[in-house]
C-alpha cells in the first residue's frame, strides 16, 4: 500500500474516521490503530504479519525480564543477537553467498554456492532498530519496560512510519500515547502541507527526474558527458525528494493522529561541513548510529585516533544498513572519510571554517555538496564497475562547453530552493497562515500532481533497505 496511491487516501480516510469516533475511547482507539497498522502491513505481505508478530513478543517479554533479571546483559545479548540475526538472514544471506562465490572464483575454486530465494521483508530495517532502540534504552535506564503489550506493539507497527522511518524513540512515542493531544487546526493545517508536498517532491520532482537518472546508471558506456553530469546532480536531488518526501507524508500522517514525530531532514543540502550534513540528513538514523554504535564504540572519549576509527566503523556499517552490496559499503567510507579529513582540516585551516564570509561559506557548500554528489554515485550505481564509468565520464572534457550551463542551473536550483527552506522554515511558516491560504497551497499541489506526475510508476527509493 503506497502512500502515492489511491489504496492509501481511502485507507487513511477510514483510519481517521474511526479515530475520531473513538477519540474518547482511549483502549478502543489503540486497538483499532493497531489493527489498521497491521492491515496496512498485510497489504504488502500478509506472510511476513508472523515475523513482526514474533519480533513484538520477543522484545517485549525481553524489556520486562530486564526489570528483574540480575543478568540484564544476557538479555540484551538476546535481542541484540535476535533481531540482527533476523536483519542478517533477509537482508545479507545472498550477499554473503554471493561474496564467498566471488572469492573461490578468484581463488580457481570453481564451486559455486547457489543464492537462496529470499524475499525481503518490507521495513525491516526500520522496525528492528526501532525494536533494538527500546531494548537498549531499557537495559541503560533510560525508561521503564512497556507493560501493556498493546502499547508495545503499537510502537513497533504504527503504520506512518513503520516502512521506511522516521525511526522514532519509545520515549518520544509513549510519551504521544499516554498524553494523547488532538492535533489543533494549526497542526492539522501544518500535517496536510505535510503530505501534499511530500507526494508533490516524490511523484513530481523525484520520478521525473528518474527518466534522466535511470538511462544512465543503467548504461554508463553509452551515456554522454553531458547526460552523466545531469545524472548525478539529478540524482542527488531524486533520492532528496523521493525520502523526504516520504518522511514528510509519514510525519503529516502521524500528526493527523496526534502524534508528533521528530523530524527527518532539515534541509541537507543546505550543509557547509560533512558534519552539518548528517545533522540534517536522514537525522532520525544519524542520530540511532550515533547513541547506539559511536557511543557504544567509544565515540571521542579515547583519543583521536580512536575516534577516526569509530567515525569509520560507524559510517561503514550505516553504508551496508543502506543494502547489501559492497558499493554501499563504498558510500559509507566515503562518508566517514569525510568526517575524518575534516576533523583534520578543521584544526589546520581554523580561519576557513570560522569564517563567516559570504564566498567562504559558498566555497565550504560547494565542497560538501560535491562531495555527497560524488558519494551518491555509488550509492546508486549497480556495481563499482558502473560507478567508475560514471566517474570517468564526469572528468572527461569532451564537450564539457556544452555541459556547464544546465548543471549550474540544476545546482542554483538546489542551493535557492534550501537556502530559502532553511533560512524561513518554509512549510510550518506556511502552516501559521490562514486557513485559505493554507487551502491555495494545498490546492496548488494537488495540481502540481496531476499536472507533472509522470505515467510511469515509481516505488519509494528506500523501500528496498
Amino acid at each position: 500500500m503506497l502512500f502515492n496511491s489511491w489504496t492509501f487516501l481511502g485507507f487513511l480516510l477510514i483510519v481517521l474516521a474511526l479515530d475520531a469516533v473513538l477519540q474518547r475511547h482511549t483502549t478502543a482507539r489503540k486497538w483499532m490503530l493497531l489493527i489498521a497498522s497491521y492491515v496496512f502491513y498485510g497489504a504488502w505481505s500478509i506472510h511476513y504479519l508472523a515475523l513482526i508478530m514474533f519480533c513484538t513478543l520477543m522484545d517485549y517479554y525481553i524489556g520486562l525480564k530486564m526489570a528483574h533479571s540480575h543478568s540484564p546483559r544476557r538479555l540484551l545479548l538476546l535481542s541484540l543477537l535476535s533481531n540482527l540475526g533476523i536483519l542478517a538472514f533477509f537482508k545479507y544471506t545472498n550477499f554473503l553467498l554471493t561474496t564467498v562465490n566471488s572469492g573461490l572464483s578468484v581463488s580457481g575454486v570453481s564451486f559455486q554456492l547457489q543464492p537462496m530465494d529470499i524475499v525481503l521483508p518490507v521495513g525491516i530495517s526500520f522496525f528492528t532498530f526501532q525494536a533494538l532502540s527500546y531494548t537498549i534504552d531499557v537495559y541503560r535506564g533510560d525508561i521503564s519496560a512497556r507493560k501493556s503489550l498493546l502499547d508495545y506493539a503499537l510502537f513497533i507497527v504504527f503504520f506512518p512510519q513503520l516502512v521506511a522511518g522516521p525511526i522514532v524513540r519509545a520515549v518520544e512515542f509513549f510519551k504521544e500515547l499516554d498524553l494523547p493531544r488532538p492535533p489543533s487546526s494549526k497542526e492539522i493545517n501544518l500535517g496536510l502541507i505535510l503530505i501534499v508536498l511530500g507526494l508533490v517532491k516524490k511523484m513530481c520532482v523525484a520520478d521525473s527526474l528518474s527518466t534522466v537518472v535511470d538511462p544512465v546508471f543503467s548504461n554508463p558506456a553509452a551515456a554522454s558527458v553531458l547526460d552523466s553530469w545531469l545524472a548525478v546532480y539529478a540524482y542527488a536531488v531524486q533520492i532528496y525528494c523521493d525520502f523526504s518526501g516520504y518522511t514528510d507524508v509519514a510525519i503529516g500522517t502521524a500528526l493527523l493522529f496526534g502524534f508528533r514525530f521528530p523530524d527527518n531532514f532539515n534541509y541537507p543540502y543546505a550543509a557547509t561541513t560533512f558534519q552539518d550534513f548528517w545533522r540534517r540528513w536522514h537525522m532520525t538514523l544519524s542520530r540511532f548510529l550515533r547513541d547506539y554504535l559511536y557511543v557504544a564504540l567509544g565515540g571521542n572519549r579515547k583519543g583521536p585516533t580512536r575516534t577516526q576509527v569509530n567515525l569509520l566503523l560507524t559510517m561503514l556499517l550505516g553504508g551496508l544498513w543502506h543494502g547489501a552490496a559492497w558499493t554501499f559499503v563504498f558510500w559509507g567510507f566515503l562518508h566517514g572519510a569525510y568526517l575524518v579529513l575534516e576533523r583534520h582540516a578543521m584544526k589546520i585551516f581554523p580561519a576557513f571554517y570560522a569564517s563567516q564570509h559570504r564566498a567562504v561559506i559558498f566555497l565550504r557548500w560547494a565542497i560538501v555538496f560535491h562531495g555527497v554528489c560524488l558519494a551518491w554515485i555509488f550509492f546508486r550505481a549497480p556495481s563499482f564497475s558502473a560507478g567508475f564509468q560514471v566517474l570517468s565520464k564526469l572528468i572527461s572534457l569532451q564537450h564539457f562547453e556544452f555541459v556547464l550551463a544546465p548543471v549550474m542551473m540544476v545546482l542554483l536550483g538546489t542551493c535557492v530552493v534550501h537556502y530559502v527552506g532553511d533560512r524561513f522554515g518554509t512549510k510550518r511558516a506556511l502552516a501559521e497562515r490562514p486557513n485559505w491560504q493554507c487551502g491555495v497551497v494545498l490546492g496548488l499541489g494537488l495540481i502540481a500532481m496531476v499536472i507533472f506526475t509522470p505515467n510511469t510508476h515509481q516505488p519509494f527509493i528506500y523501500f528496498q533497505f
